[in-house]
């Protein structure tokens, strides 16, 4: 499967390989979407290495493909803490959704920084 950016220049956009297997890029939106879409029990951190090390140390890497395809230490890719789906995306950020607000708080604990915390911060939806 092959990705083509919407870029501002539109000149640099290029059709990339992204993943292997259709229904592996189902997979990838669905999870995406859950942790960018419904903002309610998300959060959003831009990374440092120092953040990286602290999500590779208390979260377990799913086994899912990276990608793009070929970009397995540079890629997105997927992890999983108490209750929480988290998204590395490229080593520029980390995107989290909990199952509760609390599951998030015990995420923060783990990995301090300066969270974006500016979506509501009601009961999650089950």
């Amino acid at each position: 499967m092959f990705v083509r950016p919407d870029l501002a220049v539109k000149s640099a956009e290029r059709w990339e390989a992204w993943l292997e297997k259709l229904s592996l890029c189902f997979v990838e939106i669905v999870l995406s979407e859950s942790v960018l879409a419904d903002r309610t029990c998300c959060d959003f951190l831009y990374s440092e290495d120092d953040r990286i090390e602290l999500l590779e140390r208390h979260c377990a890497r799913l086994h899912f493909p990276a990608c793009p395809i070929g970009e397995e230490a540079s890629g997105i890719r997927w992890f999983l803490g108490p209750d929480v789906l988290l998204r590395d995306d490229r080593g520029l950020a980390i995107l989290a959704r909990g199952r509760t607000v609390e599951d998030l708080d015990r995420l923060r604990e783990l990995i301090p920084g300066e969270w974006l915390d500016t979506w509501p911060r009601g009961a999650c939806p089950p």
